[in-house]
């Protein structure tokens, strides 16, 4: 059984003085337990790998200074947690799982990577979520504070960098901009003095057991606010303004419908902002974005919003937002040949990313879509494709037969629907025989990559290969 004296409480800091004696477990070995291995390795302290993959096939476990102490894996590699005084959560492994409970019924504490960066992180943080467009927003928010008044600007979470390897370099003049994922906030205990939340829709029901539990896990991100902290929040999109509901927090809104109390805005195809009674501050045209898309524009006025909280000047906020050329993956201009364009949004794994990713096209589209399940229902894409008027949707995948129906029986939709593509490169080729010069080959799959690719970036990068081939 762990040991329980002088341990701190579920919602107390941990702190490595807390953690020595203890028995600690990372579950899973991904990359941000990996950076907890790293820290807990340069504090001297051992610890048990539970992964259900044993290490590679051929090669040693790591060894980390000695202090890696056990490997389990297997179909079984979460029995017996009860055995350990704190254990690592990866972000992929539901809070909720039954094997994970019963430890904490067992007096084990549950934590994660992330919540322990927040819990001795030195420097302001300012957290992002929403359910799209939280990379795009983060790296916009990072260029618009290039140049102060930050000592140091650190972009890591979710975007893909653990932040506890930045830590031991971290001090009070820095600030910490964190993308963050319902996967991370599940079971958050903290929230940030700076909390940014873009539109929250619906995505990972295949993890989350309802609806109402993903958005729950967003909403820790502000709901541990007090007085002295910011809540942004999206005003055109209600679940986003219901996070603001009885927050003790200040609370500032973004919208490209029209002007708010107090915020960000876009009015007459120009950025305008005021933060408190002073007056109206004209930022500049959403004409000078790089990116496409109204969904761009909203991104656009959250990062601007979250920029100038931050302490960033108006005049240097624009300025970045201008210079923003867009992420990979995210409705990313690849080539044109004979005319067609071929743009990869891999990272549109929802409905509402791929109809954002369809809106933003005039030109007729040939839309290859489908992967594997998250749970999603298709019906208002359905709307979307028909309303635009693609010209086909070149479907494969797991999820291609629902999609398929989904079309079919919406009365507006007039295109071709092709199934039966068994790779990413039959359905580029389906699409590359029937598309003209002057339209778009758009990826924009409106489902999960696993099944045929790791991630979503192995199935950008294949669609980029596959476009420039002959």
């Amino acid at each position: 059984m762990p040991a329980t004296d002088c341990l701190p409480g579920p919602c107390d800091p941990l702190t490595a003085t807390a953690l020595t004696g203890r028995r600690l477990a990372l579950l899973g070995f991904g990359a941000e337990n990996q950076a907890v291995a790293r820290w807990l390795q340069r504090h001297g302290l051992a610890f048990t790998v539970c992964d259900q993959r044993p290490p590679a096939v051929g090669a040693a476990p790591p060894a980390f200074d000695g202090l890696l102490q056990e490997w389990r894996s297997g179909p079984d590699y979460l029995a017996g947690l009860g055995d350990f005084d704190v254990v690592f959560r990866t972000p992929g492994l539901s809070a909720r799982r039954p094997e994970l409970l019963r430890a904490q019924a067992a007096g084990t504490r549950v934590t994660s990577q992330t919540r322990l960066f927040m819990d001795l992180c030195p420097a302001p943080v300012l957290g992002i979520t929403g359910t799209k467009g939280k990379g795009t927003t983060t790296s916009m928010v990072a260029e618009a504070l290039q140049g102060g008044p930050y000592a140091r600007l650190l972009v890591a979470g979710n975007i893909g960098t653990p932040p506890l390897d930045a830590l031991a370099d971290l001090t009070p003049a820095d600030l910490v901009v964190l993308e963050l994922s319902s996967f991370q906030l599940m079971d958050w205990h903290r929230s940030p003095h700076l909390a940014l939340v873009l539109s929250v829709t619906r995505d990972h029901l295949d993890y989350h057991a309802d609806v109402d539990e993903y958005r729950r896990a967003k909403q820790s991100i502000s709901c541990h606010q007090g007085v002295g902290d910011v809540l942004m929040v999206n005003r055109d999109c209600p679940q986003s303004r219901a996070f603001a509901a009885g927050s003790p927090a200040r609370v500032l809104e973004f919208s490209v419908t029209g002007p708010v109390a107090r915020g960000v805005w876009v009015e007459q195809g120009v950025f305008h902002a005021r933060l408190d009674d002073g007056p109206v501050v004209v930022l500049g045209p959403v004409a000078g974005l790089r990116l496409r898309g109204r969904h761009n524009h909203a991104n656009a006025a959250a990062a601007a919003l979250a920029a100038l909280v931050a302490g960033g000047a108006a005049t240097q906020v624009i300025a970045g937002l201008h210079r923003f050329t867009g992420l990979p993956h995210r409705l990313e201009w690849v080539t044109e040949r004979a005319g067609v364009v071929y743009v990869n949004d891999s990272l549109a794994t929802t409905p509402d990313a791929a109809a954002a990713a369809l809106e933003a096209f005039d030109e007729p589209v040939l839309w290859i879509a489908g992967g594997s399940s998250k749970g999603a229902d298709f019906t208002d894409l359905a709307a979307v494709v028909a309303r635009r008027g693609v010209r086909a949707a070149v479907l494969l995948g797991q999820e291609a037969g629902r999609l398929a129906a989904a079309l079919r029986q919406h009365p507006g939709f007039v295109g071709e629907v092709i199934t039966g593509c068994a790779s990413l490169a039959a359905a580029v080729a389906a699409a590359r025989s029937r598309a003209r010069p002057g339209d778009v080959v758009l990826l924009s799959p409106a489902c999960a990559s696993f099944g045929m690719f790791t991630s979503y970036r192995e199935r950008g990068d294949e669609f980029r290969r596959l476009a420039h081939q002959d």
